[in-house]
C-alpha cells in the first residue's frame, strides 16, 4: 500500500510539471527565461519518470540501483540549468555562452555513475531509503557541486525578485517557500534526521519549480505591465512595446504589431533590437542605436523615425518616445525601455501639401504679376515705337526719290529694327499675357501636341533637329491646356537650339505613366548640356544662355506654370557633351477612365 501511495504522488507530481512546462512554451511572449525553465523542467520529468519505473519494477530482477543511475541524467544537469533560469532571469545572459562549458562535469559525473559497478566510487551500498545508503569518495563531489550551483542560483534568484518587486511581494514569498521547501528537505536527507525515501527529492524540486514559475511568471516584474491594463492598451491609438535590456519583446499592444512590425515586414520575432538591427533600413538601424543609448543613460529620450522605403512602397513618419523603466530599489537601475511609437504620417503629409499650397499661390501671385507687368510694359513700348515706325514710313515716302542710297539703307535699318523691337515685344506679351489666369480643365496631354509640333517646326527645321514624340500612355490632366502647350513649345524649342554648335540630331519627347498616380513628360536632346554654372539657377531665377537672343523667361516661367498651374514639378539631368533631359511630372487628374484602371 506504501509503494502505491509513492507512485500515485510520483504520477501526479510528473502531471504537474509536465503540464506546467506545456503552458510555458504555449506562451506568446517567450523569453530566454522560459527556454532554460522548460530545460530544467525536462531534467525534473526524467528524474522523475526514472523513480516511477523504478517502483514499477521494483519486484522484478532488475536491480533498483539502475533505475537510480537513469535518475542522475536529469539530476546532473539541474543545478546548470537552475543556473541559467537565474542568470537569464536578472538579464545576465551575456554570461550564459561562457557557463555552458560546465556542461562538462555533469557528463563525467554520469561516466563515474554508470560506471559505478566497478568501482564504487559513487555508491557503496544502495537502497531506496536514504538513512542505509553508504556513499562513496565521488558523491561528496558531486553534492559540493549540487549545493553549491543551488546556493549562487538561489541567490541571484532572490536578490532579482527583490530589486523588480520588493522585499515583501507575492513573487518573493513564493521563491522564498521554494527555497525552504528544497532546502529543509534536503536537510534532512543529509543529516538523516529522520528515514525517508528517494522518491521524495524530486517532489521537492517540483514543488520548487511550480513555486519559482508562479513567482517568475505570474507575480514578477518580467511581465512589465499589469495584466489589468491589458485591454486598455490594445486600444490605445499609438503602438506601444515594453522590451528587456537585452531587447527581448515582453510586452506590446495590437498597434505595435499591426501598424509597425507589418509595415517593416517583419515576422514575428522576440527581440527588438535584433530586427531594427538587422534591417536594410538604416531609419530602423540609428533607433536601435538611439534605444541602446537609452538602456546605457538609462535616461528617457525622443526620436523621429522617417521610415520611408521604395522598394516596399512605404512612406511613414513616427515620433518615438524612448522611456527607461527602472527598479524600485534605490539604485534606480534599468530593467527594460518602454517605447511609444506615434504614428505622424498624416500630419506630415498634411503639412507638407499645405507648404506646397503655399508655393502655388506664391508663384500664381508672382504669374499674375509678370503678366500685369508685361502688359504695361508692352503696351508703354509699342506706343511710342509706333509713332516711330509711322515717321521711318513717312520719311521713307518723302524721300525716296532724293535721298542717297546710304540714307535709304540708314531708314530700311531703322523700319527692320522697329519691326524687331515690335515682334519682341508681341513675342513676350503672347507668352506670359494669360499666366495668372485660373482656368481648369481635364484634358488629355496628347491633345496639346499637334500644337507643339506645329509652333516648333521652324526651330527644330532651323538647327537640322528632328522632333520625335511618343506616346506611352495617354494620361489625363488638369489644368489649363494652352499654358502646357506654351511650356512644352519652350522647352522643344531649347532642345532644338542645343544643337547650334552641332549639325542637329534628335530630339525625344515621351508620355509615360509614373509612380505615385503620376504623369511624366521626358523632353530630351543630346546637346552640348548645361553649363555647371548655370544649373544651380536653372529655375530660380530669370537668366538666359543665349546672350541678347534670349528674353531669361523660358524656363522660369515652366517652373511656375507647372508648379502653379498643375500641381507638379520639374527636374532634368544634364552631361557636358551629352544632352539635357528634362522630366516634367503632373498628377493624374482623377475621371472615371482612370479609377477603372486603378480597381
Amino acid at each position: 500500500m506504501v509503494i502505491n501511495v509513492r507512485l500515485i504522488i510520483l504520477l501526479i507530481s510528473l502531471f504537474a510539471i509536465v503540464l506546467m512546462t506545456f503552458f510555458l512554451n504555449k506562451s506568446d511572449k517567450k523569453t530566454k527565461v522560459y527556454k532554460y525553465f522548460t530545460w530544467l523542467n525536462i531534467t525534473l520529468i526524467v528524474h522523475t519518470l526514472a523513480l516511477i519505473f523504478q517502483i514499477l519494477f521494483i519486484n522484478t530482477s532488475v536491480p533498483d540501483i539502475y533505475f537510480e543511475y537513469i535518475t542522475y541524467i536529469g539530476a546532473t544537469f539541474t543545478p546548470i540549468c537552475l543556473l541559467f533560469v537565474a542568470l537569464s532571469y536578472v538579464k545576465e545572459e551575456k554570461y550564459i555562452n561562457k557557463l555552458k562549458i560546465l556542461y562538462i562535469i555533469p557528463i563525467l559525473f554520469l561516466i563515474i555513475i554508470f560506471t559505478n559497478d566497478i568501482h564504487n566510487l559513487f555508491f557503496i551500498k544502495y537502497s531506496i531509503n536514504l538513512d542505509q545508503i553508504v556513499y562513496g569518495p565521488i558523491y561528496y563531489l558531486y553534492a559540493f557541486y549540487t549545493y553549491t550551483m543551488f546556493a549562487i542560483s538561489i541567490v541571484i534568484m532572490i536578490s532579482g525578485v527583490i530589486k523588480r518587486s520588493g522585499l515583501f511581494s507575492k513573487s518573493t514569498l513564493l521563491l522564498l517557500f521554494g527555497i525552504i521547501a528544497l532546502i529543509s528537505g534536503n536537510v534532512i536527507a543529509i543529516f538523516q534526521i529522520q528515514s525517508i525515501t528517494v522518491y521524495l527529492i524530486p517532489i521537492l524540486f517540483i514543488s520548487f519549480s511550480i513555486l519559482v514559475s508562479i513567482s517568475i511568471f505570474k507575480y514578477n516584474s518580467l511581465k512589465i505591465t499589469p495584466i489589468a491594463l491589458k485591454a486598455v492598451i490594445d486600444t490605445m491609438t499609438d503602438a506601444f512595446v515594453v522590451i528587456s535590456n537585452d531587447g527581448t519583446i515582453v510586452d506590446y499592444n495590437k498597434m505595435f504589431k499591426n501598424s509597425f512590425l507589418d509595415k517593416i515586414n517583419v515576422d514575428d520575432k522576440d527581440n527588438l533590437l535584433d530586427i531594427l538591427s538587422n534591417s536594410s533600413n538604416i531609419e530602423l538601424n540609428k533607433l536601435s542605436l538611439k534605444i541602446l543609448e537609452t538602456i546605457v543613460a538609462n535616461e528617457s529620450s525622443k526620436y523621429n523615425l522617417d521610415l520611408i522605403d521604395e522598394n516596399l512602397e512605404i512612406e511613414e513618419y513616427y515620433e518615438v518616445d524612448i522611456n527607461s523603466i527602472k527598479t524600485k530599489n534605490r539604485a534606480q537601475e534599468c530593467i527594460g525601455v518602454l517605447l511609444l511609437i506615434k504614428n505622424v504620417t498624416e500630419h506630415k503629409k498634411n503639412l507638407k501639401e499645405l507648404k506646397e499650397q503655399q508655393e502655388i499661390i506664391v508663384k500664381q501671385g508672382q504669374l499674375v504679376s509678370i503678366g500685369e507687368v508685361a502688359g504695361g510694359v508692352a503696351h508703354d513700348i509699342n506706343t511710342p515705337i509706333s509713332a516711330i515706325k509711322t515717321g521711318i514710313v513717312m520719311l521713307k515716302d518723302l524721300s525716296i526719290k532724293d535721298s542717297s542710297d546710304e540714307e535709304k539703307e540708314i531708314l530700311n535699318r531703322m523700319d527692320n529694327c522697329a519691326d524687331k523691337i515690335i515682334n519682341i515685344v508681341n513675342s513676350m506679351r503672347n507668352q506670359i499675357r494669360n499666366l495668372g489666369s485660373n482656368i481648369n480643365v481635364k484634358f488629355k496631354i496628347s491633345d496639346v501636341l499637334d500644337d507643339v509640333k506645329c509652333l516648333t517646326l521652324h526651330e527644330v527645321n532651323k538647327y537640322n533637329a528632328k522632333l520625335e514624340i511618343t506616346v506611352e500612355d495617354d494620361l489625363y490632366v488638369e489644368g489649363d491646356p494652352a499654358k502646357l502647350g506654351q511650356v512644352l513649345t519652350n522647352m522643344v524649342v531649347n532642345s532644338a537650339q542645343a544643337y547650334k554648335d552641332k549639325e542637329g540630331g534628335k530630339i525625344s519627347l515621351i508620355i509615360t505613366k509614373a509612380p505615385k498616380r503620376q504623369a511624366l513628360i521626358k523632353i530630351m536632346d543630346f546637346g552640348d548640356g548645361l553649363d555647371e554654372s548655370v544649373k544651380p539657377y536653372i529655375f530660380k531665377s530669370i537668366l538666359t544662355t543665349k546672350g541678347i537672343a534670349g528674353t531669361g523667361l523660358g524656363l522660369y516661367l515652366a517652373y511656375s506654370v507647372i508648379k502653379g498651374n498643375f500641381n507638379g514639378d520639374i527636374t532634368f539631368d544634364s552631361q557636358t557633351g551629352e544632352g539635357t533631359t528634362f522630366y516634367i511630372t503632373i498628377p493624374i487628374a482623377k475621371t472615371k477612365k482612370t479609377n477603372n484602371e486603378n480597381k
